[in-house]
């Protein structure tokens, strides 16, 4: 149920700036709110994050119950959620319950009782709906590549499972394989890892039925993506111990994780006890004694799927319920979806920062055919290609905070800002590119940068000096250059424009921003009007 802040909000004017959604979910491991403004019916802004460890799931699981303690502190959680969404603005709540309120005997008291105290809706979904919002969210947040993956999502009360493509949902299905169930059910003290392995293993082969074995064989993914606590708490794990430094406050959305020392990672949580466990780096406290359950589910999961890569995605159930929620908003407040995951990524933070859109496209699409027309120089691909047209687009949203120092500024509300389909190289190279879009050579002491492989760091560089030559090409900001064509001679580069208006300040912008062009490609530039 939808219910209306605007009536009691002191906030009305605020939210009334655009469509803010709070999603509740409240899961059997951990109930989490986000609250989103959306900038469009697949993008939004999360402006508040709350979360709140229950571990519904092991009192279910042992009682088939919420004790009368549970239910005063499930009010409790959600009363103080609701207020904190109240405060940002939220226009919309909707709370969704999962596993443990699937299986508790007394779940619909509770849903009554949230009802008449605090006016809170709560819908108890099924498995195969939370697989279908799950989904939505992983083919949102994550790049699939064009590939054929298998997402699994591991809570405390089930287990998701989802086969599919970008745009296509081939087959999904909701499994009684949390690590709360999993290990309370299971639970062997006198063991090292603390849980029955073999009944563990026995569980999971039994539970993930032909179906869905068949649905994963027939349709060959490359991929299995991991997302929700325990398996994304498995993946930090592997990458800390990769690279500390790297890993220790960045985003893991959509990084890859090394299959065999995911499987190393694994095998430690499996071969230690409690206190053991507790050392491992970035281990998250609240979830030691489920780890171990949680590991033995991703290896079989590995075994199943037999992926070739395996990513991360930060994004699940919440992000899903925000995405249905704002596609359900009338075209007339959010209009055109573009087809790129990316290109609507960067539009979305662009217009957020309100973008002087005229220039930034014309100096994209300047970026792009100067980048076609020098192939034979820069010797990039279409990867690079598309970094260079996105950071055309948002190189100037710097200036929303000051004109001086703008490069510096979009860098940083680029870094600051979600970027779903990116991985953490591609986030890299496009903050590299637009950090140093204005001046200076891109260096090492820009973490984003020192980040990059050489081959990378090598693109980074030659992509900013073509975008300082499309910048250079509308420094007046009036788009009057309406097409470039490139020559390339032996010892020099000539950019014949097509203007219907003298272009002074354009010549003496590229004068200005030719400099890092002439130094990596050894060749004179210079301006040719007709």
């Amino acid at each position: 149920m939808e219910i209306d802040y605007l009536k009691d909000s002191e906030l009305a004017e605020l939210a009334s700036k655009g469509v803010t959604v709070a999603a509740l979910d409240m899961g059997s491991n951990s109930f989490h709110l986000v609250v989103a403004r959306g900038h469009g019916r697949n993008n939004f802004e999360v402006i508040l994050k709350e979360k709140e460890m229950m571990r519904l799931g092991d009192e279910v699981a042992a009682t088939k119950r919420f004790s009368d303690e549970t239910r005063s502190r499930i009010i409790e959680v959600v009363s103080r959620m609701t207020t904190l969404s109240k405060s940002v603005g939220a226009t919309t709540m909707k709370a969704v319950a999962t596993a443990a309120f699937r299986d508790a005997r007394n779940a619909g008291i509770v849903v009554d009782d949230l009802e008449e105290t605090l006016g809170i809706k709560v819908s108890v979904i099924a498995g195969r709906t939370e697989a279908e919002l799950i989904w939505t969210a992983l083919s949102q947040g994550v790049d699939f590549g064009g590939e054929t993956i298998v997402g699994a999502d591991l809570g405390g009360g089930s287990l998701e499972i989802m086969v599919g493509e970008q745009s296509r949902l081939i087959h999904c299905a909701s499994y009684s394989l949390g690590v709360g169930k999993l290990t309370s059910r299971y639970r062997a003290p006198g063991t090292l890892p603390g849980v029955d392995k073999e009944e563990v293993v026995r569980a999971i082969h039994r539970d993930i039925d032909d179906e869905m074995v068949n649905a994963i064989s027939k349709s060959r993914p490359t991929t299995l993506i991991l997302s929700s606590g325990s398996l994304l708490n498995i993946a930090r794990m592997t990458l800390l111990r990769i690279d500390e430094r790297r890993w220790s406050d960045s985003s893991i959305n959509q990084s890859e994780i090394p299959i065999d020392e995911l499987r190393m990672t694994c095998k430690a949580i499996m071969s230690t006890d409690f206190k053991g466990r507790a050392k491992l780096g970035g281990v998250d406290e609240k979830r030691i004694d489920l780890l171990p359950s949680a590991a033995l589910v991703l290896t079989e999961l590995l075994s199943i799927v037999n992926p070739k890569r395996v990513l991360a995605s930060e994004w699940a159930l919440r992000e899903g319920i925000i995405l249905k929620e704002l596609s359900l908003v009338s075209e007339s407040e959010f209009e055109g979806d573009n087809p790129s995951l990316k290109v609507e990524s960067i539009t979305a933070i662009a217009e957020r920062y309100r973008w002087n859109e005229r220039h930034s496209r014309k100096v994209a699409d300047l970026a792009v055919s100067i980048f076609d027309q020098t192939k034979k120089l820069h010797g990039l691909g279409e990867k690079e290609r598309e970094t260079l047209y996105l950071a055309g687009l948002c190189h100037d949203i710097g200036e929303f905070i000051s004109v001086e120092g703008h490069d510096r500024h979009s860098a940083y509300l680029l870094e600051n800002s979600r970027l779903p389909g990116f991985d953490i190289h591609e986030r890299n190279c496009l903050l590299s590119v637009v950090r140093f879009h204005r001046k200076g050579t891109p260096k090492a002491d820009y973490p984003p940068f020192a980040e990059l492989n050489k081959v990378q760091a090598n693109a980074v560089v030659k992509l900013t000096a073509l975008l300082r030559l499309a910048d250079a090409l509308d420094r007046s900001h009036r788009t009057i250059v309406e097409s470039v064509r490139v020559e390339i001679e032996k010892s020099q580069i000539l950019l014949f424009v097509e203007s219907s208006s003298a272009v002074e300040l354009e010549e003496y912008g590229l004068r200005r921003k030719r400099q890092l062009f002439e130094d990596v490609f050894k060749l004179d530039v210079h301006l040719i009007t007709k």
